[in-house]
């Protein structure tokens, strides 16, 4: 948290010394590497907070091509390990840990030790054992804070931003242990400053591994056990939370298998047993050791209802509620424990502009309507959606922002995928023809100016113009939406244009083929052929008829179709036929509705390329070697 300087220099110093604190990190932790690194800023005037995140991790030598490692590490990985569990085990000496942690050994393998609960940045390995599928967990806080200017205001932010770091991160660890998962993949956390408010957003996909243990319940604990009223109260919140536990592991699939008692142990001493979450420090620890915490033969997270805020904690974990039914949501690349995916696939983006127009603001109200505001979103995303089913909700990107006092604004990402429900599910490819097909994509002949004079005999193969534009309207980039939290949403007339007419008759015989966009990095159904290059465009809009364009859910949709055809069009020129790793970078809308008047900037980017359906592969006469079909189920490397 600093003040912002004209001085490019000083800027440079500060993110130098986070990248150092982020590499101290992970040595402490015994590892030489952090993959999924992200960078992020929030600014709001003369403050800024700057952020960065990552997951440390031990890299193979082997497929290292320059550079050593110290022989511990070699050591270390040169000690076989059966594929699915690996990367689970712990990099740190477990007689020296950095902190204190429950520790078993591993559930696959016996021989390793792993961590009861796994938090990281990166997409779910290829090679993973998961049991069940995952879902989309999110982790929703707002803090008021008091104006101020310049050193005063970055002072009270850095007072506020430890507690909701922690709080953030009990609700991701609360919201875990309720759908009776123990990991968490491709976690993001964004921090939102405003004038008067701090906003925190951390989204994160949950999965059930087979290496980690199973997690225990969760167990409400009371300040005053002598009142009977109370107790009632508590037993009966503990009731819920044990039926909610029950019906997610029904809904997700969480069968794990049993195992004997002799192999279910903890190297750790007994004082570290007990994993406990305090909501305060006002009891002592001899209080809550008097408390039944076993769930089986796991321990029990323990919840202490000692305020008001302990309690509102509780209500909201309650109050999640699931997807409709045919539906799965998740923020990475791939839903874990499907594999049977089809080539539809319908990317979105939804914005939405709420104003805070009560004058008496606390946190509970604060908390209350941003989670609101966040499920009434996905709630709307379920509905339009509704003609897919089934289908998951895939690479789902929350973006934040505070852009004037009292209004939120809130932008998403994603893209659906349906899946054959009644298709047995596809066994996995393994892992050394995934790195074979991911390491393919780096060949010549799929690189925008090739290093010889030669032909591209692939790239310039016709496609199959009726075919392609069939798969590409029903594919087709729709409901953009803004509108504020207590307008109606309507359901974009663009993608129920092409959902009517996914076979209309005046483009069949075009030789312009639609081109697809998708935030992932791949296609389901298809290979990449030939990347393009990068697309980074800025757009920016500005109307003084807001009232008569449709307010600010109109101007928004209208402004957000009109980017999606420019980059089609774009690529297009360039002579590609889809964009991947599209990504909205950002998304700045400012309105006065006195003087009916709004303007817009977003900057969107993506990578151009050219992709052939698999099923067409087959029918173009291609060389054998250069012919590697493309995994539904591959999860890439996300573009930030």
């Amino acid at each position: 948290m600093l003040c912002l300087s004209d001085e490019p220099e000083t800027r440079d110093a500060w993110w130098a010394e986070i990248r150092q604190e982020i590499k101290s990190h992970a040595k402490a932790l015994g590892c030489h590497a952090v993959v999924g690194y992200s960078e992020s800023t929030s600014i709001c005037e003369e403050v800024c907070i700057l952020s960065a995140s990552g997951t440390a991790a031990v890299l193979n030598p082997r497929f290292l091509q320059d550079g050593t490692m110290e022989g511990c590490l070699e050591q270390r990985i040169e000690e076989a390990s059966p594929p699915g569990c690996g990367f689970c085990h712990i990099p740190y000496d477990e007689l020296n840990m950095p902190f204190p942690a429950h520790l078993t050994y591993c559930y696959n393998c016996r021989k390793q030790k792993v961590p009861d609960v796994l938090f990281t940045t990166i997409d779910l390995p290829v090679e993973a054992a998961v049991i069940g599928k995952g879902c989309l967990i999110q982790a929703r806080l707002c803090r008021l804070k008091k104006k101020a200017q310049a050193e005063a205001n970055a002072t009270s932010i850095s007072n506020l931003l430890p507690f909701m770091e922690y709080e953030v991160h009990t609700q991701l660890m609360n919201k875990l242990k309720l759908r009776g998962m123990n990991a968490l993949f491709g976690l993001r956390i964004q921090i939102s400053v405003g004038e008067n408010m701090l906003m925190g957003l951390a989204s994160a996909t949950g999965v059930y591994l087979a290496a980690l243990p199973t997690p225990g319940g969760i167990q409400i604990a009371g300040k005053t056990p002598n009142d009977g009223n109370y107790e009632q109260h508590i037993s009966h919140m503990q009731k819920k939370i044990n039926d909610t536990i029950a019906k997610n592991k029904e809904l997700y699939e969480i069968n794990p298998p049993e195992l004997p008692e002799e192999i279910i142990g903890s190297p750790i001493p007994e004082p570290r047993q007990r994993s406990r979450l305090l909501r305060s420090q006002s009891e002592s620890s001899d209080e809550v050791t008097e408390l039944d915490l076993s769930h089986g033969k796991k321990d029990a997270f323990v919840l202490e209802i000692d305020d008001t805020d302990a309690m509102e904690d509780v209500h909201s974990l309650l109050t999640d509620a699931p997807p409709p039914s045919g539906f799965y949501s998740c923020n990475t690349e791939i839903m874990p424990g499907i594999n049977n995916w089809t080539p539809e696939i319908q990317m979105f983006t939804a914005v939405r502009v709420s104003r805070l127009s009560n004058i008496n603001l606390t946190n509970q109200t604060l908390n209350k309507n941003f989670n609101d505001l966040c499920e009434n979103l996905l709630k709307s995303l379920y509905f339009k959606l509704r003609s897919m089913v089934p289908c998951c909700l895939c690479h789902v990107n929350f973006t934040v922002a505070l852009p004037e006092d009292e209004i939120v604004q809130i932008a998403v990402t994603a893209v659906a995928i349906t899946f054959d429900k009644n298709q047995a599910l596809q066994a996995s490819k393994p892992p050394i023809e995934k790195s074979q097909q991911r390491a393919s994509t780096d060949n010549e002949e799929q690189l925008q100016f090739p290093l010889e004079l030669s032909s591209d005999p692939l790239a310039s193969q016709p496609f199959s113009p009726a075919k392609e534009v069939l798969e590409g309207a029903s594919s087709h980039t729709g409901i953009p939406a803004a509108q504020r939290a207590a307008s109606l949403d309507k359901a974009s007339p663009l993608a129920e244009g092409y959902l009517r007419h996914r076979s209309f008759p005046s483009c069949a015989n075009s030789t312009v083929s639609v081109v697809k966009m998708t935030p992932l990095s791949f296609i389901p159904g298809a290979k990449i052929t030939k990347y393009l290059g990068i697309i980074n465009m800025f757009f920016i809009r500005e109307t003084t008829s807001l009232r008569e364009e449709g307010g600010v859910s109109g101007f928004l949709h209208a402004f957000i179709a009109e980017v999606f055809a420019m980059v089609r069009a774009h690529v297009a020129a360039l002579g590609g036929n889809a964009v991947v790793s599209y990504i909205m970078k950002q998304c700045v809308f400012m309105e006065n509705p006195n003087k009916n008047q709004a303007q817009c900037l977003i900057n969107v980017s993506g990578d151009a390329v050219v992709f052939v359906r698999e099923s067409e592969i087959e029918i173009l006469p291609v060389q054998p070697s250069t012919v590697v079909s493309q995994p539904a189920s591959t999860g890439g490397d996300v573009t930030t």
